[in-house]
């Protein structure tokens, strides 16, 4: 009720503005909270989907384990292909451990429900299905596919060309994932010292010629942190409608 509430109040606004925020239900993470959000246009069309951390999710994370964190998009909005995100907190990283071994987050935006992303083990007779070869029309441009797929996530696919893969450090990359041969989600991961430099990082996103189905999907993603709010934005931005 309180989302609808907010939802209406932030549509009335709306009409006499370009674009208005609404936010989901908070997460508690580390000493503080993640949230969901989309800015809609004054027709109801989405510009943005991203999540938001509040400055003190970065401060009394786990440092011994991994933890994961479901995020959703407020009730009162539609916005295929996102079904919910998930936020994964790695403290020691993940493998590759020469390119990925630094504390960060991933962002994954996923397009399958909670339940569906949960039977994928990757393992066994699913092995197969979750690396089968998509068709290259559905595969972003540039990417390749990691050697092995991940429980309970899918098949990675990475850009080469990313400044991790050339002899830098990572900070920020886009990756994208698989499942049965389909695209399931869009992954920002980002570390948290770069996060904590609260520089702001903008990138175009790779897309395919086709898509897994019809909806709003990002030309460019940013990281970046907002002084009035106090939130660490990672943002799905410049959304086009694709069929």
């Amino acid at each position: 009720m309180k989302e609808l509430i907010l939802f209406c109040c932030l549509l009335f606004a709306g009409l006499n503005a370009r674009a208005f925020v609404v936010y989901g239900q908070s997460v508690g993470v580390g000493q503080g909270t993640v949230r969901a959000f989309a800015d809609i246009d004054e027709n109801g069309n989405p510009l943005k989907v991203g999540l938001a951390l509040s400055k003190e999710a970065l401060q009394g994370l786990p440092q011994d384990n991994p933890a994961s964190y479901t995020v959703t998009l407020p009730s009162v909005l539609n916005i295929p292909p996102y079904n919910h995100m998930m936020v994964d907190w790695n403290p020691h990283g993940h493998e590759p451990d020469n390119i990925y071994g630094l504390p960060h987050f991933d962002f994954h935006f996923y397009f399958i429900s909670n339940e569906q992303r949960e039977a994928i083990s990757c393992m066994g007779d699913d092995r197969d299905v979750c690396l089968m070869q998509p068709d290259a029309d559905e595969i972003p441009s540039y990417y390749v596919p990691t050697p092995e797929g991940v429980p309970q996530m899918g098949w990675h696919w990475v850009d080469p060309r990313s400044p991790e893969y050339n002899g830098q450090t990572f900070t920020s990359t886009l990756i994208y994932g698989f499942y049965n041969a389909k695209m399931i989600f869009v992954e920002p991961m980002v570390t948290r010292d770069f996060l904590l430099t609260n520089t702001k990082f903008e990138q175009a996103v790779p897309s395919p010629l086709v898509f897994p189905m019809e909806g709003y999907y990002p030309q460019s993603y940013v990281v970046e942190y907002d002084t009035a709010s106090c939130q660490y934005l990672v943002t799905l931005k410049d959304l086009v409608h694709q069929h």
